[in-house]
């Protein structure tokens, strides 16, 4: 146990003690404290807390080579003189080692593939449609949720306030309260809880809301994807992850929007869920394939599909009128490169690979695609700074799914 003052306590701390004040219990220990907890025990005048000591115990010399053998599969096509990809593999390694001595069992060869079925039935076979008719196709069947577009034109008027802007996010009452909890999370780490949208529109800005609200409310749209196809509670969790690590990374890069790289981040690969709806049979195949053969899922799509979900999402989010810029990101971030939005796709290729390399310790199936190699320089910053992303957002991560999915 240790004595924390309360300026210095993070979430995901656990209590190791009873936390009274007055005679009452404010908190049980074993607890494990909350942004808005800590929040709180600011507002009442509480100065420190008994904290359950964390010092985790460094994997042994088994478990790192269990996991570097484990990990170096994912790893098998990407440059190994790249600063970036071995520091992504070394957070890889590390982090896999650690599940191992908490008694993690590493997934056999059967596991980690899925069963293609035979009832799957895709729209069309190869090279007997487009990737336009996988979009229309998925347009006549429902449309974009349009309280976006409603936030999206009070905001674009330039006669709105914070008070009109939140008048229209709050029509929505799922919508503006998974943003209180987003901006109440670890990841903006506010000194005291936000609890209204005027305030949050005045703290983080209307256009910055909106791009907020846009990822938030695409993640209801695609609901009602077959459980024999993904989990999508790992999927989720790897778009969140992205999301966090972009906007955590922007936030170092001078000239970027940290809330539209959490969007970025969080439906970077919106355009597999469009294949699963409507090409579940080959969509299947092209992971069976990606597995067996350790390759980038995306270099699979294109050899299986003859496309792959970047092209998709790009058309589809054209066809759903999304702001021109983020579709851009989106759309090229397995090619930064060659987009028109170098710097913001390279944050995103970036950032997709560290959440991929985060979850091979999760069992994560895919082979990293890589990042360019002139990628780091157009940044600008460090590539040590990944290991300390990865350790101080973790938590962040986990509480933020709990609250989201």
């Amino acid at each position: 146990m240790q004595t924390v003052s309360i300026d210095d306590v993070q979430p995901g701390m656990v209590l190791a003690a009873d936390l009274m004040q007055g005679g009452r219990m404010l908190l049980p220990s074993g607890s494990v404290l909350t942004n808005k907890n800590i929040s709180v025990f600011k507002n009442q005048g509480i100065e420190e807390l008994k904290i359950v000591a964390s010092e985790a115990a460094e994997p042994d010399e088994e478990s790192i080579d269990k996991a570097f053998i484990y990990a170096r599969d994912y790893f098998m096509f990407i440059n190994h003189d790249d600063p970036v990809v071995m520091q992504l593999f070394d957070v890889a390694v590390y982090k896999t080692a650690v599940r191992i001595m908490e008694g993690w069992r590493i997934p056999t060869k059967d596991e980690q593939h899925v069963t293609a079925l035979d009832e799957m039935r895709d729209l069309f076979f190869r090279d007997e449609g487009t990737i336009e008719d996988i979009v229309e196709a998925e347009i006549k069947v429902a449309s974009f949720p349009d309280i976006f577009f409603k936030v999206k034109g009070v905001v674009e008027d330039s006669n709105s306030t914070a008070e009109h802007i939140a008048e229209v996010v709050g029509l929505d009452v799922g919508l503006s309260t998974q943003l209180l909890k987003l901006v109440n999370s670890p990841l903006y780490g506010f000194p005291s809880e936000i609890n209204n949208l005027v305030r949050a529109v005045a703290l983080i800005g209307g256009k910055e809301l909106c791009t907020l609200a846009l990822g938030l409310s695409t993640i209801g749209y695609f609901k009602d994807i077959p459980p024999e196809l993904i989990d999508m509670r790992s999927f989720w969790m790897h778009s969140l992850t992205c999301g966090v690590f972009c906007k955590v990374i922007a936030e170092k890069v001078e000239g970027v929007v940290p809330e539209m790289m959490f969007t970025a981040g969080l439906l970077h690969d919106v355009g597999r869920l469009v294949l699963f709806k409507k090409m579940p049979y080959s969509a299947v195949q092209t992971m069976l394939f990606a597995r067996e053969n350790f390759i980038p899922l995306v270099e699979a799509e294109d050899m299986i599909l003859g496309f792959n979900h970047s092209e998709v999402a790009r058309c589809m989010l054209k066809k759903w009128n999304f702001p021109p810029v983020l579709t851009e990101i989106i759309s090229s971030h397995h090619a930064p490169g060659k987009s028109k939005k170098q710097k913001e796709a390279g944050i995103l290729q970036v950032a997709d690979n560290l959440a991929l390399a985060v979850g091979i310790a999760d069992g994560g199936m895919y082979v990293l695609p890589g990042v360019d190699e002139e990628i780091w320089d157009i940044l600008g910053i460090d590539t040590e700074i990944l290991k300390e992303i990865v350790e101080n957002y973790d938590y962040q991560i986990k509480e933020l799914f709990n609250n989201f999915f």
